[in-house]
């Protein structure tokens, strides 16, 4: 399986949310025929008896990695993942970490994992302590770690800045910030926001908007420094607006 790092930037990601393997299957492999370079596999949804074995990973030669949101977060995915059950913390990323021994391409962890309290983000020296362990395990695999930040309202560019460069430090490969924005201008500020990081950052990035205007602004970020750009499946249970079809940001990707 190729790596995430040595992906030709910026890339299309196929994020995949099913509740079976089998489901999960068919969404990455259509997701990959459609022009997908990458897939994110959310295990969150998945049984712990249902988790992808070696042979998935064997059967798709680009890198396919993996996330393990908590259940609050997986409504916004919708009604048919509204009321999954919560997982602890440790068990989240022991998923994760499996999946790699078994060969995923790497990892998507929150910047408050492990936190007292889910909060969108942590200095809490045990929380960054374990990071940095489900961090430098993955590495010794040889799979690629991105830090994601969720912050649940818009960023200024000191904010954002400061971050990425503090995700940086614990062993992010990548970092991804997904903002609230409440509006158009709000995404539009995510462009500008993204420009102005793109020469000014240790790590390739991704800043995305989350709310009214990300469906116009979304598929334009890879113009605007982001390393990746999310999208839907053209197939399965992944139907969140704010991400493009992976057909058509491989158009985007490809013209921008």
């Amino acid at each position: 399986m190729v790596s995430l790092v040595r992906l030709s930037r910026p890339f299309v990601v196929a994020v995949v949310v099913e509740r079976s393997i089998a489901a999960a299957a068919r969404a990455t492999a259509a997701s990959l025929r459609a022009g997908a370079d990458a897939v994110e596999l959310n295990l969150a949804a998945l049984t712990r008896a249902d988790q992808p074995q070696r042979p998935f990973f064997r059967r798709f030669a680009p890198p396919v990695y993996t996330s393990c949101r908590r259940a609050a977060f997986m409504r916004v995915y919708g009604r048919r993942f509204a009321r999954l059950p919560a997982r602890s913390e440790e068990t989240r990323m022991d998923l994760q970490l499996e999946a790699v021994r078994r060969g995923a391409a790497g990892v998507d962890i929150e910047a408050d994992t492990f936190a007292p309290s889910a909060s969108g983000w942590t200095r809490d020296r045990g929380a960054v302590r374990r990071q940095r362990e489900v961090i430098a395990a993955a590495h010794r695999r040889g799979a690629t770690v991105i830090c994601s930040w969720h912050p649940p309202h818009k960023l200024t560019f000191a904010e954002a800045l400061r971050a990425v460069r503090m995700l940086a430090e614990r062993g992010a490969d990548f970092v991804k910030i997904v903002e609230r924005t409440r509006n158009v201008p709000e995404a539009l500020d995510s462009a500008a926001i993204s420009r102005r990081l793109r020469d000014r950052l240790p790590v390739p990035f991704v800043m995305l908007p989350l709310g009214p205007g990300a469906e116009t602004v979304r598929p334009l970020m890879t113009a605007f420094g982001a390393a990746y750009l999310l999208a839907r499946p053209p197939v399965g249970s992944n139907r969140l607006p704010a991400q493009p079809l992976v057909a058509r940001a491989r158009q985007l990707v490809d013209l921008l």
